[in-house]
């Protein structure tokens, strides 16, 4: 049984390492389910097979931010996909945080479809099933900031402002 997320951030094993809310100094990053498990048909020497694979997670680090607030810059120090649970995607963030430092883990602010983009770009290791799965991953994210914008963005015959409808983490 794979282990969620919240499962693993009340683990003894993250508990020190990893901050309730952010303060200054703080490593952020995040994680995100990217696809899986997910199964396909691979030819063989004896036909085909079914080959299964496990869940991968995209994860984004960044140092903690000079300016004192969590606005992430728009380039992450680290992103990586990970396999094969939350757990795993997790203690990859922390292998580059300091043991002294704490890292916290923001839902928000990510542009999770650029991340999908970082990795299919630099990562020379993907395997076909994994570029496609980022990809859709990545269609998928910009399909729902396009519905964001539309819903929130996007002037009718009640308003004169259109901006003044969206609030900070109204959709998050």
């Amino acid at each position: 049984m794979t282990p969620s997320l919240d499962s693993v951030l009340n683990d003894e094993e993250f508990a020190s390492r990893l901050a309730t809310s952010y303060r200054v100094g703080h490593w952020v990053g995040g994680l995100r389910k990217v696809f899986g498990p997910v199964t396909e048909l691979s030819a063989s020497a004896l036909g085909e097979d079914l080959e299964t694979h496990p869940s991968h997670y995209l994860v984004a680090l960044w140092m903690p931010p000079s300016s004192g607030q969590p606005f992430l810059a728009r380039w992450p120090f680290k992103v990586a996909i990970v396999a094969p649970d939350p757990a795993a995607a997790l203690r990859d963030l922390l292998v580059d945080v300091p043991m002294s430092d704490r890292l916290w883990l923001t839902g928000s602010q990510v542009d999770w479809a650029l991340m999908a983009e970082i990795v299919m770009l630099s990562e020379p290791g993907l395997l076909p099933y994994q570029y496609r799965g980022l990809k859709d991953f990545a269609e998928r994210e910009r399909e729902e900031v396009q519905g964001i914008i539309s819903r929130h963005y996007t002037a009718d015959a009640e308003t004169t402002t259109p901006f003044a409808r969206t609030r900070s983490g109204q959709d998050e």
